[in-house]
């Protein structure tokens, strides 16, 4: 399945830290969230702001300390690069060898 556009997990992790900040009228810091799950602001911060990926690591934290799985961190992920790399990639001058391979596996 091809998403159209799927967002970056940072800002999937910046929509539940304000869900977190609503609902509990607390003023959680970037600082305080990278604190609580491990890892440093800068690190953190980077994730958020679509410059760093989730790492399988970073995914294990987030969902412990965010909410969901590993896993949807990690497809999250994996369905952004998939999208970014479709955009970069020109496959128009790919030697095709068999065009069944993929169903062959």
């Amino acid at each position: 399945m091809t998403m159209y556009n799927p967002a970056h997990p940072g800002e999937l992790i910046r929509e539940t830290i304000e869900g977190i900040r609503e609902e509990t009228s607390e003023k959680l810091s970037i600082e305080e969230v990278a604190k609580g799950l491990g890892t440093t602001r800068k690190t953190l911060s980077a994730i958020i702001n679509g410059r760093q990926g989730v790492t399988p690591e970073m995914a294990i934290k987030l969902a412990t300390g965010l909410g969901a799985t590993p896993e949807f961190w990690l497809r999250t992920q994996e369905y952004y690069d998939l999208f970014q790399a479709r955009k970069k990639v020109d496959t128009g001058s790919i030697r095709v060898f068999w065009r069944n391979a993929v169903a062959a596996l």
